[in-house]
């Protein structure tokens, strides 16, 4: 099958970016013609193979003030005349996290050909996509794909109808790694220090706070105990350094971090946490239970559905004092850390395995050409 991703940045590491590298790249090897538009910054236009994957990358409208806009905004400013030029010979057009969501319903519209939506939308989040005019987007789709089962209802109860949707979830992009006492080692990390770990954009609504202000509480009956938080800064965390206000060598920030070093941080680590108020899903969780770690998450609807709360992890309020007394109790216990872990590591094999993931995006497609070629049959009756 001739496939067209569009998504403005397309790469192995980040969230919805990493979504549709994994998807694009794995249907590549399933032997599909896979071709990304993505954005970039400089040239006007770049091709170039990417593990089976041609990926195109254009430069947005509107010059320079244009390419900062489209990095920066939902704001579509892809070059709908290239998009079409490079969606001319696809059988599908996928987006993913609705940044050219506009622009390719624009062209899917124009050539009649079938459009797969993945939204990723964040329920009660600023520009989260969860709009009435959103949703009369989504409604335009042949097919939606959805993280959980959770979201495929919601979507359905805003009037999508729920025989072109599926619940694909998604597989942990990394490996797991056995390099947790190296990690820990070049971070100054005693080898029998108990360690929390959060990997996640440096973004408010995720819970980075709260985990570190939770750490006092922490402290008080686990003394020893290291924060480690990897990632980029957020908005709010751009303009304020929550961490200048621990001045601690038990607190670890690592802004940028290798998917190696990742990886060994969560084999280094006996807690993951990242209690967010917003999410679709949570890869993070996945790639915790890869290295048999227990998780803490939000007590919100997707988040409830991924983490089976005292089965494999526990789901909190976003609230230091919560935080905490999840953090004590499972550092107060290690056989439930251990098997919480186990759990998590049997599900993660269970329902999250890649191949079984990508089955259910051709699922999806089959869906959408079915749609497509069934409005065609009732136009030309």
């Amino acid at each position: 099958m001739k496939l067209l991703f569009t998504k403005r940045a397309y790469a192995r590491v980040g969230g919805s970016e990493s979504l549709a590298y994994q998807f694009a790249t794995r249907l590549a090897a399933r032997g599909h013609d896979v071709r990304v538009v993505c954005a970039q910054a400089f040239d006007d236009r770049r091709v170039f193979a990417n593990e089976g994957v041609e990926v195109v990358q254009v430069k947005p409208r509107g010059g320079f003030l244009g390419s900062v806009a489209d990095a920066s905004t939902l704001v579509d400013l892809m070059r709908t005349d290239v998009l079409e030029w490079y969606a001319e010979d696809r059988e599908i057009i996928h987006n993913i996290g609705r940044e050219y969501l506009d622009s390719s319903l624009e062209v899917a519209e124009a050539l009649g050909t079938p459009i797969v939506l993945t939204p990723l939308a964040h329920q009660g989040q600023f520009h989260g996509g969860d709009t009435p005019s959103d949703f009369a987007r989504y409604r335009r789709a042949d097919a939606i794909t959805t993280m959980t089962d959770w979201e495929k209802g919601w979507f359905a109860s805003e009037g999508v109808d729920a025989a072109r949707i599926v619940t694909t979830g998604m597989g942990p992009n990394a490996v797991r790694s056995r390099d947790g006492l190296a990690f820990r080692a070049a971070h100054g990390i005693p080898a029998d220090a108990p360690l929390v770990l959060y990997i996640g954009r440096k973004e408010r609504y995720k819970g980075y706070i709260h985990v570190l202000d939770a750490a006092e509480l922490v402290w008080r009956r686990h003394p020893d105990t290291r924060f480690v938080f990897i990632g980029i800064p957020g908005f709010y965390s751009s303009f304020f350094d929550e961490f200048a206000r621990y001045a601690d060598e038990r607190i670890v920030d690592i802004e940028r971090a290798s998917g190696t070093e990742k990886s060994a941080a969560l084999d280094a680590c006996d807690v993951f946490a990242m209690p967010s108020l917003h999410e679709t899903f949570g890869l993070g969780y996945l790639e915790a239970w890869l290295h048999e770690r227990p998780v803490v998450g939000g007590d919100i609807p997707p988040l409830r559905e991924v983490i089976a709360d005292g089965i494999d992890g526990l789901c909190v309020r976003q609230r230091a004092d919560d935080v905490a007394s999840a953090i004590q109790r499972l550092l107060d216990d290690p056989e439930l850390r251990s098997r919480m872990g186990r759990a998590g590591s049997a599900k993660l094999r269970e329902k999250w395995d890649w191949d079984l993931v990508i089955d259910r995006v051709e699922e999806a497609y089959a869906r959408a050409l079915a749609h497509a070629h069934a409005d065609v049959g009732e136009a030309l009756a």
